[in-house]
């Protein structure tokens, strides 16, 4: 998975050639000797039904594990700070008990030297300014006693450009953990209210883009109004709603459920489906039908393919019988999909396709001319834009040439 951001070869000479001072190791007992364990375990959120979210929960055994080793092996100075995206409660209703068993059976008195744990969630967006969005963004961030609030202040304050952007103290990491995951659960629902109204547009012959432009003028309250697309993937939106969900009985023992916030994610999840069903309108059987799919990354311009919604796209045209090619410039290998051998070239796509999908608005697909690609293809194929990549201008090209243009939300261009 490569990266489009400079900064980071550049960190990387930096701190591994330069400096020397960037050590990797599988050493757990290098714990020991060290003044902050930043964690960073991967926790995901388990669905076990396609499109019911509610259903969903959070497999915390391996984190639990990890900590654990933190606490056979961490000095009592030593601060833990959580960045994993976690359930709220985490740090206070398994992090510390387990610090706490783990010192106990090691004779450190508890009360004396209670463990050391904090909280701070960053804000990253993947791109070409990957490391600026850790560095200078604003962090919350809370702990579990005044100690640990103090360390987690003092060490953000060394790594992060606090004078510019100053650190959120939050009250507890219970307020720390939520904040990350509203935070997200609110974009989330922001962009999966857009979707509904995408499909609603494409049935009156509406720009929905051109509509949400008009609304977002409105500054202060309304500029934020995200955009509809082929859904929502990444390591985010797609799971912290069902981790909080799944917090509010599992960890809290609390009653009721976040309705909206569910809702959202299968709204994003269930998604791509939508797509499906706009090259139905052109070819009612998929049967045998070529189509190529132009970016299987979740974000244009990186290559990360977690809980890409291209995956599901390619899985339901599969189930259709539709023969699917997929392209990504940044993807070299896909995980999520390995039975589909992503290209790096056009040139292996495109021939014959019947459909062509602009599944992700990589730079690349947005410079590409339509004269080109239908060479490419040696077809008149339907074009599908899955979320305004392609402006009017270019869509009235493909109609031009003899394409037939559909797009998410875009009921202005059917023809």
């Amino acid at each position: 998975m490569s990266s489009s951001d400079p900064e980071v070869p550049q960190i990387f000479h930096r701190t591994v050639v330069e400096k020397k001072n960037f050590r990797a190791t599988c050493e757990d007992s290098v714990y020991s000797l060290v003044d902050v364990v930043v964690v960073d375990i991967q926790l995901d959120a388990t669905k076990p039904a396609f499109g019911e979210a509610e259903k969903g929960y959070c497999d915390i055994s391996a984190f639990r594990e990890g900590i654990r080793t933190l606490g056979q092996y961490i000095q009592p100075h030593c601060m833990v700070l959580v960045e994993t995206t976690v359930p709220p409660g985490t740090c206070e209703k398994v992090v510390k008990p387990i610090l706490e068993e783990e010192f106990i059976k090691r004779g450190i008195d508890i009360v004396a030297n209670p463990p050391l744990v904090a909280h701070s969630y960053e804000r990253v967006m993947p791109g070409a300014r990957y490391v600026e969005s850790i560095r200078d963004f604003w962090r919350v961030f809370s702990g579990i006693n005044p100690k640990s609030i103090e360390l987690c202040r003092e060490f953000l304050s060394n790594v992060l450009n606090v004078k510019e952007f100053p650190l959120t103290q939050l009250d507890s990491t219970n307020a720390s953990e939520l904040s990350k995951t509203m935070e997200n659960t609110y974009r989330a629902v922001n962009i999966a209210l857009t979707l509904e109204w995408a499909k609603f547009a494409e049935q009156i012959g509406v720009d929905i883009f051109k509509v949400r432009d008009a609304i977002r003028k409105r500054q202060g309250t309304h500029d934020n109004l995200l955009r509809p697309s082929l859904g929502v993937g990444g390591y985010c939106l797609t799971k912290d709603p069902v981790l909080a969900n799944w917090a509010m009985g599992a960890l809290f023992g609390a009653q009721g459920s976040l309705d909206f916030a569910i809702r959202s994610v299968n709204v994003h999840d269930t998604m791509p489906l939508h797509t499906i069903e706009i090259i139905r309108s052109v070819f009612p059987n998929l049967h045998n039908l070529k189509v190529a799919v132009l970016g299987v990354s979740y974000l244009e311009d990186v290559g990360d393919t977690r809980h890409s919604p291209s995956k599901t796209l390619v899985e339901f045209l599969r189930k259709d019988l539709a023969l699917v090619k997929a392209h990504d410039p940044y993807v070299e290998a896909w995980p999520e999909l390995e039975e589909i051998q992503v290209q790096s070239e056009l040139t292996n796509v495109l021939p014959e396709a019947d459909v062509v999908i602009f599944a992700v608005g990589h730079s690349q697909y947005k410079t590409l001319e339509p004269k080109q690609l239908l060479e490419m293809c040696n077809t008149k194929p339907l074009i599908v834009d899955c979320s305004n990549f392609l402006s009017d201008a270019t869509l009235d090209t493909y109609k031009a040439l003899g394409c037939k243009v559909r797009g998410v939300g875009k009921g202005h261009i059917v023809n």
